[in-house]
């Protein structure tokens, strides 16, 4: 887990959801929306915008198999290295 998520100003729907999708990656799980509801507390919904929101910061990009993978902070949009 990168510190400079919580530098970007996500919702805390979004900061939540890195949060759930970086024990998980490390884990060695896919991180596809099925394996993911399994432990998101909130609406499908939610969880769409949450990973809306991700995406759109670059924290997060979808792969050919629609399984999420993190990017590196060096990508995400609003990061002083980026």
């Amino acid at each position: 887990m990168d510190q400079r998520i919580f530098e970007l100003g996500l919702s805390v729907e979004a900061t939540s959801l890195y949060l759930l999708l970086c024990p998980l990656a490390e884990g060695g799980a896919a991180l596809t929306r099925q394996n993911v509801m399994s432990y998101w507390n909130a609406s499908p919904a939610k969880l769409e915008a949450a990973a809306a929101e991700l995406s759109v910061h670059g924290v997060i990009e979808q792969n050919d198999d629609g399984a999420w993978e993190i990017r590196p902070s060096q990508y995400w949009a609003g990061s002083s290295l980026a």
